[in-house]
């Protein structure tokens, strides 16, 4: 199982970093809320990732794969959870107020909650990579808790760094927090719309 789980660090450490929707929810939550904010959305992501994994041991995110129709209105439902949190981001930059969808504290944790559960493609990581992980003979539910718990630790080592780089940005430009608010609402609507687009 050791072997397993240092084969399987280098892509847990490649999909912690790759840019995504969580992703843009963590700078979007820095930049209208600071640190503190981002580190609830954060939590709130990696408790979806872990209702994900529990799907996936129970069979359910299989379904997805297997319902094209499944898979498709999750898409739709995650891009629009995107698109009206960076549209709230926007609106709040112009009032300069943090995003309050739909509550200043419960809901940094809940648009990471939401963000998470909405993404097809973390039901896909779960049913599709992480099985092939697994040893032979090992036993299923404490190898996947052992390589889902090391890729949604590394997520959040990830989003850690990126919510204290942009809370320093944040603040070194106190000035401007509108603007990178906006920008940041700006790359959620991004990530709505490239989500909706895929195939």
């Amino acid at each position: 199982m050791l072997e397993a789980a240092l084969a399987f660090l280098p892509f847990a450490a490649f999909l912690a970093v790759l840019p995504g929707p969580a992703t843009a929810m963590v700078i979007q939550s820095a930049a209208s809320g600071g640190r503190a904010r981002a580190v609830r959305a954060m939590l709130g992501d990696a408790a979806g990732l872990a209702l994900w994994a529990t799907a996936s041991m129970l069979g359910v995110s299989a379904l997805l794969v297997a319902s094209e129709t499944a898979f498709v209105a999750l898409k739709v439902v995650g891009a629009i959870v995107l698109i009206a949190y960076g549209v709230a981001a926007i609106r709040g930059a112009r009032r300069n107020e943090p995003v309050t969808l739909p509550a200043p504290r419960r809901g940094a944790f809940r648009m990471g909650l939401l963000t998470a559960l909405s993404n097809p493609k973390v039901g896909l990581f779960y049913v599709a990579l992480l099985p092939q992980f697994v040893p032979d003979g090992a036993a299923v539910l404490p190898a996947t808790l052992l390589l889902a718990s090391i890729q949604i630790s590394l997520s959040c080592a990830w989003y850690l760094v990126l919510a204290s780089a942009v809370s320093r940005i944040r603040d070194a430009f106190a000035r401007h927090r509108g603007r990178i608010q906006a920008a940041t609402g700006a790359l959620m609507i991004a990530f709505g719309l490239r989500l909706l687009a895929e195939r």
